[in-house]
């Protein structure tokens, strides 16, 4: 009778073998996976409030400023508190950064060396604003498996430079699958080192889209520090005209 029930189980199992659906699903590719988180977080336009909390030595600095954005490319941001960088402006187009600084009131282009710097001595840098979502333009991606991350059920995906001039060597980033966003992520320079980690949660509906309002990122260079980006407001796909984007903008009041 064993020997019956056995052979009966056996059967049974190669027939649900050949069942389509019945097996279990393969993991989507890396490349996929990439295109889903994009499109998790691109958009039209994004209209949004924000707070950017930094803390250093145990110290917490809180400025806030409005930010108006469209697609990933380009980006208007004007700080409004405290007093002393109220009027700072930062302007993204594409792959050029402009700051407005309202002391000098002169318009004032971030490049070179200057990338590298520190966004109002926070943890993100002006290369990090410069990032474009198109991250198969410069990474190979594959799938190392599944983990759960602040208690989500998550894709680990492997991101690996195609060129030496992408500012970050190796990136590892933690996909929510209900969601899609990168809910955590490492990069990595080129020798290895983990240079920072980033943290996307408090993930909202907004118009029918899951969207995360808050960023926290570490620059592991910088013992005891972590910057903390928190939206409030959030608006998506409005229609905005040209000029919120535009130089002429940065020197108005």
């Amino acid at each position: 009778m064993r020997s019956l029930s056995c052979s009966l189980a056996l059967a049974l199992a190669c027939i649900l073998a050949c069942v389509p659906g019945a097996r279990a699903e393969s993991p989507p590719s890396g490349d996929t996976l990439v295109r889903q988180m994009d499109a998790a977080l691109t958009f039209k336009t994004r209209v949004a409030d924000a707070a950017l909390h930094v803390t250093r030595d145990g110290k917490t600095e809180t400025r806030t400023l409005r930010m108006w954005s469209r697609g990933w490319n380009d980006t208007y941001s004007e700080f409004l508190t405290p007093a002393r960088d109220k009027g700072v402006k930062y302007l993204k187009l594409e792959k050029s950064l402009y700051m407005f600084l309202p002391g000098t009131e002169k318009v004032v282009k971030i490049a070179g060396h200057l990338l590298r710097q520190s966004v109002m001595d926070s943890d993100f840098s002006y290369e990090d604003m410069l990032e474009t979502r198109a991250q198969l333009e410069d990474y190979d991606a594959k799938v190392l498996g599944e983990e759960k991350q602040d208690g989500l059920d998550c894709w680990v995906v492997d991101l690996t430079a195609k060129r030496p001039d992408v500012t970050y060597a190796r990136r590892k980033t933690w996909i929510a699958k209900d969601s899609f966003v990168p809910v955590r992520a490492e990069r990595y320079a080129s020798s290895g080192l983990l240079l920072k980690v980033v943290r996307m949660s408090e993930i909202v509906d907004v118009g029918g889209r899951r969207y995360p309002a808050r960023m926290v990122m570490e620059d592991q260079s910088r013992k005891g520090s972590r910057s903390e980006l928190h939206f409030t407001g959030i608006q998506l796909d409005l229609d905005l005209p040209d000029e919120t984007f535009s130089r002429r903008r940065l020197g108005r009041p």
